[in-house]
């Protein structure tokens, strides 16, 4: 019996296979394909090579850098084709934009560890003597991109692998037996079936055409992308095409304004362009081969763009010796799609990913499937991430035309999804309209991120609201810190559809979630209980809020956007005799933060709201203006006020009650845009960007919900040995007093001109008048008072550690 079936024989599928044979020793390996093998008719052999590394995102560029790394450490094919030359990479700006942006991308790549260098055009010129420096701006060098001959790739981690490789075999079935892979069928005759412990779906562009058929939905579509080898260019007609080392001493060129990028085979130059209407193409039609015909009028505007840049190609008519268009996927929001089935243990996906970060992809496959773990957080790759309304096809078709569409593009991290709007709607959605919310999106859903309604407000709080210009006034409006100052000084509506549901009851319920939790669980019902899921490693897998209505029910609030990862988390460990439900879509969230919290709801329930009738981090059902919800008094923004789930039904009538018992009382709506200043100045955790499975909870800030004298949960053992070692670092607050500035993550820390750490989250704390952020610092950096620089846009900012929280330290407000 095989211990893993690999299908597709491209850069992913036979980086899986490496990874799981050289690294972690699985010596019964098969990997089969369609096609031949190392060459195959997948996008791998087609892909011009370059692989990308710098980029906004952590994981993204961990996984190109592992990527590039690894590819250099391999041996060619043949003698030919050079397999992998690290050249660096040039990202070209033709625009004042552009080049902002790869001012704050420099910046990331100093967060992550990538060696880049901001470059003049003339110093740009000199990596590349074929290009016009009038045409661009500048440049960012990123020294550890590089090209490779992607099959020349394949060959080699097929060769370590140690598997048995089955060219022209085409996957046929997946054998189930009781719940799990037992073997595959094949077209090829001498391999008909295959016993198999797992079976892995890597074949990128035909991935969900196969993995639907075994119920495993891929949300990808292939789109034709154009490549062009041709233009010889005169210098270059004295490289010989049998000397591997002249076929390019350049590096990756990406001319990213106009989505294109250049590379030179020998004597000629290789032009890609996506500078053309997305042409998609669905799993089940893509058919033998990734390569469709060349469609030279798509090309036309890329054609003069080159003119533009390359003043050799200037009053040339196009001529070529290869031109295609060749299919890539795109996936819905751009990240890889890994992870095993739910429904079919042993079934794997290793999906979505091109050469940059196939490396990466197979390792952390190759991770999941030896050892139940990662090194890096897969919370944004995972499988199971998708909402149901993000598998629709329909939906799969529009966003996946506008990241195509914006595969370039610059965008502002807090820019709204272009495309499509609508799709899920608040109970509440007509009243935002009418108090004229200006909308975010989050998990498919239509929030206000704030409202022009209280643009009053504004003057009220004028000398608290700093202006911002430029970059760090898109998204943003100063009626934020409006909303955030009204929350502080009267009270805030806040719309919390956002938080989903899960159920768990049962008998074994009470044990189950005790297990399950880092904090300690057995508590009386009415109780309201901050904790942490941990991984066996100790990670933060989630932190959350849980209720016990009843001895034997209790609620868990986790976010919208993460509710299938945390529904799958929890089923994956609920024991025989526990009950999971998802009831987020039976009820409504309302929330009611502020000084005057209690005098709003007063108004619309008997119920004692004092602090002995309704202790903080309680919960109890209660009528509010007739209507019967669950009350929690807790808050996300640091002020005394109430969580209310309300049946969805009855959602309208409960918020209408609310702001008519406000109005007396300064109750105003607000949105997520003061949600998180509110919640930084607190210190209160965001999931995903201030913590995930790569900090443990002491790291974060959060040993206190870690309860090791409990009997057993997920991570004791992990946790135990953390807090007796101690960390090294520290999630840190730092307090800077620049307000013009709009920190969105990754912006680098340095310590007497060292690089230290980077920004996690920031907002403006308009409570306290100063920029907050945070960020993980070395244990030595975490005393109040050491000064730091943050850098911003290439410029460094003087800032300080600061004592957390920064507001009510004492938590007066809060237990009022």
């Amino acid at each position: 019996m095989a211990q893993a079936v690999i299908v597709g024989g491209g850069i992913v599928g036979a980086a899986v296979a490496y990874h799981l044979g050289a690294v972690h020793g699985w010596d019964d390996l098969v990997v089969i394909d369609q096609g031949d093998l190392p060459y195959n008719p997948g996008s791998t052999s087609h892909a011009p090579g370059g692989v990308v590394v710098a980029s906004h995102n952590k994981l993204m560029t961990d996984m190109a850098r592992y990527s590039s790394d690894l590819y250099g450490s391999l041996s060619a094919i043949d003698d030919r084709h050079l397999h992998y030359a690290r050249r660096g990479g040039l990202e070209l700006a033709r625009t004042s934009e552009r080049w902002e942006d790869l001012v704050r991308l420099h910046g990331a790549s100093i967060s992550f560890g990538i060696e880049t260098h901001l470059l003049s055009p003339s110093e740009t010129v000199a990596h590349l003597d074929f290009i016009d420096a009038s045409v661009v701006v500048g440049s960012l060098f990123v020294e550890p991109a590089a090209l490779v001959k992607g099959y020349h790739i394949v060959g080699d981690f097929l060769r370590r692998s140690g598997a048995t490789v089955l060219p022209h075999t085409a996957l046929v079935d997946v054998i189930v037996d009781d719940g799990h892979v037992s073997a595959v069928r094949t077209s090829n005759p001498e391999a008909e079936t295959i016993s198999a412990e797992h079976v892995v779906i890597a074949a990128n562009i035909w991935s969900p055409a196969l993995a639907r058929q075994f119920g495993m939905e891929i949300p990808l579509m292939a789109f034709q992308h154009q490549y062009v080898i041709g233009p010889v260019l005169d210098d270059w007609a004295r490289y010989e095409t049998d000397d591997p080392a002249q076929e390019n001493h350049y590096p990756l060129v990406r001319d990213i304004d106009v989505a294109m990028y250049y590379r030179r085979h020998w004597s000629k130059l290789g032009i890609g362009s996506y500078f053309h209407e997305p042409h998609l193409v669905r799993s089940e039609e893509v058919g033998p081969n990734a390569l469709r015909p060349f469609t030279p009028d798509d090309f036309v505007a890329a054609w003069a763009f080159a003119q533009e840049l390359i003043p050799a190609l200037r009053g040339r008519r196009l001529d070529y010796e290869t031109a295609y268009n060749g299919m890539f996927a795109f996936s819905v929001d751009g990240f890889p799609i890994i992870g095993e089935s739910r429904s079919v243990s042993g079934l794997w996906s290793a999906n979505a990913s091109w050469i940059s970060h196939a490396g990466g992809v197979g390792k952390s496959v190759a991770e999941w499937m030896a050892t139940g773990s990662t090194e890096w957080d897969m919370r944004q790759a995972h499988l199971y991430r998708f909402q149901d309304h993000v598998l629709d096809p329909k939906y799969v078709d529009v966003v996946t035309r506008k990241n195509y569409r914006e595969v370039y593009d610059i965008v502002h991290p807090r820019q709204p999804l272009s495309e499509p709007r609508g799709v899920r709607l608040s109970p509440f959605h007509d009243r935002h309209v009418e108090a004229g919310a200006m909308f975010t999106t989050f998990a498919g859903l239509e929030l206000p991120n704030w409202y022009e309604s209280n643009a009053p407000l504004v003057e009220q709080f004028a000398e608290q609201i700093p202006h911002r210009s430029g970059w760090a006034g898109l998204h943003w409006s100063q009626i934020q810190g409006a909303e955030h100052l009204a929350t502080r000084t009267t009270a805030g509506l806040f719309d919390l559809t956002g938080l989903s549901i899960i159920e768990v009851t049962g008998s074994k319920a009470p044990a189950y979630v005790d297990h399950l939790c880092s904090n300690d669980m057995d508590r009386p019902p009415g109780n309201v209980t901050y904790t942490c899921w941990l991984t066996d490693d100790g990670g933060i897998k989630r932190d959350l809020t849980v209720a016990r209505l009843e001895p034997d029910v209790f609620w868990m609030f986790v976010g919208e956007g993460t509710l299938p990862l945390d529904l799958h988390w929890v089923r994956l460990h609920a024991p025989a005799g526990v009950r999971i439900h998802d009831v987020s879509d039976d009820y409504s969230a309302i929330g009611v933060f502020g000084p005057n919290a209690r005098s709003v709801l007063s108004k619309l329930t008997a119920a004692g709201l004092h602090n002995d009738e309704f202790p903080y981090y309680t919960g109890r059902w209660v009528r509010v203006g007739g209507v019967e919800v669950y009350a929690m008094r807790i808050s996300y923004v640091g002020e005394l006020g109430w969580e209310l789930h309300v049946p969805m039904e009855r959602s309208v009538e409960v918020w209408d009650s609310l702001v008519d018992a406000g109005a007396e009382d300064g109750l105003a709506r607000a949105g997520l845009g003061a949600m998180d200043s509110l919640r930084l100045e607190k210190g209160y955790r965001l999931w995903g960007v201030d913590v995930h499975t790569e900090y443990d909870a002491y790291q974060a800030g959060l040993g206190w919900t870690v309860k090791l004298d409990k009997p057993s949960f997920i991570g004791k053992a992990a946790s135990t040995a953390a807090r007796a070692a101690g960390p090294t670092k520290r999630l840190t607050c730092l307090t800077l007093s620049e307000p013009d500035m709009a920190m969105s993550g990754y912006e680098p820390v340095f310590h007497e001109e060292r690089p230290v750490g980077y920004v996690t989250s920031a907002n403006y704390g308009y409570s306290v008048g100063a920029q907050v952020a945070l960020a993980y610092l070395p244990i030595e950096l975490t005393e109040p008072g050491t000064a730091v620089e943050v850098q911003y846009f290439g410029r460094r900012y003087d800032g300080q550690v600061a004592r957390e929280p920064l507001f009510d330290p004492a938590m007066d407000r809060m237990r009022a």
